[in-house]
């Protein structure tokens, strides 16, 4: 049996779709999670200076968060060998990643402005205003037409999954969205904004019942 080690921050980020993928698999991993201090020791050692990193039977890491998701995917029987039904699963992931792609400025704005044509000095204050500002434009319009078209997605299939009639490395990733937007860690994100959505709100639920999902994250 092969060893895994994923490694990544100590939160969710990049990594929790991997993370759950696993899970679902049932397959064992070295969650590995470094703290921000020992990053910089670190990031010249990877392949390309950003994690998640996944190392299989101690060799070399391999990057790419997607590539490492397909892999566990295609290993636990959470990806489809169909052409077609793996043409759907990535049509979700996509949308998620768009959807993602959109948030990206909010959270530039604090950590690099000059990304954004700001001042690299920009002062806290002025960098969490533009914040505030980004992140109540998504609020209003970009994050819930992203939900209506997962919401739409769910209804189109009416199994209670994107894909077919078991998750799939789909709702792995649309699942680590939604408990994003509901953590509160996002400044300016009402934790609310998927509750009007019945069949994305029945999805959460559903996912979050199954019983590896929830003993994994009943010990965080």
């Amino acid at each position: 049996m092969p060893t895994y080690k994923l490694t990544y921050f100590n939160f969710a980020g990049a990594a929790e779709k991997a993370r759950l993928a696993f899970k679902l698999g049932g397959i064992e991993f070295e969650d590995e999670r470094i703290e921000f201090s020992a990053w910089p020791e670190l990031k010249p050692k990877t392949p390309y200076g950003q994690m998640p990193l996944l190392s299989i039977d101690g060799k070399a890491p391999v990057a790419q968060s997607g590539a490492i998701l397909r892999y566990i995917g295609r290993i636990a029987d959470l990806y489809p060998s169909d052409a077609d039904k793996a043409l759907e699963v990535d049509e979700v992931i996509g949308l998620d990643e768009d959807l993602m792609r959109s948030m990206g400025p909010s959270f530039t704005i604090a950590r690099a402005p000059q990304a954004l044509g700001h001042a690299a000095d920009l002062p806290e204050e002025d960098r969490k205003a533009l914040q505030v500002k980004l992140r109540a434009a998504l609020a209003a319009d970009e994050i819930p037409r992203f939900l209506g078209y997962f919401e739409a997605k769910l209804a189109k299939t009416g199994t209670g999954y994107f894909v077919g009639t078991k998750p799939t490395i789909a709702d792995c990733v649309v699942l680590a969205t939604l408990r994003a937007l509901k953590s509160g860690w996002l400044d300016g994100i009402p934790t609310t904004l998927a509750d009007s959505k019945p069949l994305l709100s029945a999805f959460y639920e559903r996912m979050m019942a199954i019983p590896a999902l929830k003993e994994y994250y009943a010990a965080k």
